[in-house]
């Protein structure tokens, strides 16, 4: 690519910006490839992006500079994924749900479960207070 092309692109990049046209639209209308004007706005403006903010100047106010954060040093750590395999079913979800819970149901609706084997004394307590 030489400088000549790269003017031609970045003046039609900056005409384009300046029109109300669509990419498509301002494509035809100059005769260039959409793909091409896509590819040079897209090049064009990454380029003039800073790839992280500058800082802000201290002002000169008379006032204190505020505190900086400390910085924290940042690190890149392997990660190795696995694939987890598919637990397998022991028992059908109907003896599931109904063999391992003691239910509570209350007037309004609402179940309370407790594993089998919680006290009944603790269930008829919480049964008094409800």
């Amino acid at each position: 690519m030489d400088d000549q092309d790269r003017a031609r692109w970045t003046k039609l990049v900056a005409d384009y910006e300046s029109s109300d046209l669509t990419q498509r639209e301002f494509a035809n209308e100059r005769g260039v490839s959409y793909a091409n004007l896509r590819n040079w706005i897209y090049r064009l403006r990454k380029e003039s992006r800073p790839l992280a903010p500058e800082p802000e100047p201290e002002k000169a106010s008379g006032q204190a500079p505020a505190a900086k954060k400390p910085s924290r040093d940042l690190q890149l750590r392997s990660v190795r994924v696995v694939a987890s395999a598919a637990k397998r079913r022991t028992r059908e979800p109907a003896q599931r749900d109904g063999d391992n819970f003691l239910e509570l149901v209350l007037s309004s609706g609402a179940r309370l479960r407790f594993p089998v084997g919680t006290d009944l004394r603790y269930l008829q307590a919480i049964a008094a207070a409800l």
